[in-house]
């Protein structure tokens, strides 16, 4: 019989999980600084930024990404520590895959299909996510194993934060005005073989570089943080490409609602 204490610290699991994507992370490996050693050819395509200030170009890139039907979101960064990766591919609709990882403790994979919110996780991500709560190694155990290749159903009134991370207009709200203000231009750069021009704001001790298309739509490519206590990256691509999701199999689903109201 399933232990009610362990599927309390299932249901804290996922809650856990919720704050993982927002930490910072890891070096870019683009190369920027690629300004052109010779005047335009009649070839080369016009400025789309031509007569445009900084800010104004920043602005224009905002409403182009806040526009975007599904994106890929991806990065890497630290939580309390410990080396963290993470790739969300997500959606208008609201469906989402993804998937986060920590080095050397475990990795779980969350999807959200027609507002329903599903994560599986290795054993070593149930234990770090338990411990961190305060479990006891028994119980942490116990609950890495009764979860073994199985797919948590978030609980309805515990699956808000989760599917918080797939919904993509609450994510693109949050890209306020006065992140991408006050940036001055800087060189040029090519991002996974796309042209950008690059914006960078100084605060405090970090530096603010934001990679900005110049061919087709102005979207973001990338954010990168440095300096200061959380250096980052975020890189953004496959915009309004088709997001396809379907649920995990019945008999691979644990779902934590039936099994609270069954009484185990």
């Amino acid at each position: 019989m399933t232990n009610r204490k362990i599927l309390a610290v299932a249901a804290l699991c996922v809650t856990a999980a919720v704050g993982l994507t927002a930490c910072g992370g890891g070096q870019s490996e683009d190369t920027a600084g690629k300004a052109a050693s010779s005047p335009p050819s009649p070839k080369t395509p016009v400025d789309p930024f031509e007569g445009l200030t900084a800010d104004q170009i920043a602005d224009k890139a905002l409403k182009a990404t806040k526009a975007a039907n599904s994106l890929k979101l991806a990065g890497e960064g630290k939580d309390d520590g410990k080396d963290l990766s993470w790739e969300f591919t997500l959606s208008n609709a609201g469906n989402c895959t993804g998937k986060l990882s920590y080095t050397g403790s475990g990795q779980a994979e969350l999807l959200v299909v027609d507002k329903v919110t599903y994560m599986k996780a290795d054993e070593a991500f149930w234990k770090g996510i338990a411990k961190q709560k305060g479990t006891p190694a028994k119980q942490s155990t116990a609950l890495a194993e009764m979860m073994k290749g199985r797919w948590m159903k978030a609980p309805a009134d515990k699956s808000g934060g989760m599917a918080g991370l797939c919904n993509l207009d609450a994510l693109l709200k949050k890209m306020g005005d006065e992140d991408t203000s006050g940036v001055t231009k800087g060189e040029s750069a090519e991002i996974n073989g796309q042209k950008a021009i690059t914006l960078t704001r100084k605060e405090g001790a970090e530096t603010h570089t934001f990679y900005v298309a110049t061919e087709g739509q102005p979207y973001f490519l990338k954010f990168v943080t440095e300096g200061g206590d959380e250096p980052g990256t975020v890189s953004i691509s496959d915009y309004n490409k088709p997001v396809a999701v379907t649920a995990p199999p019945a008999d691979q689903i644990f779902d934590l609602d039936k099994v609270k109201a069954a009484g185990s």
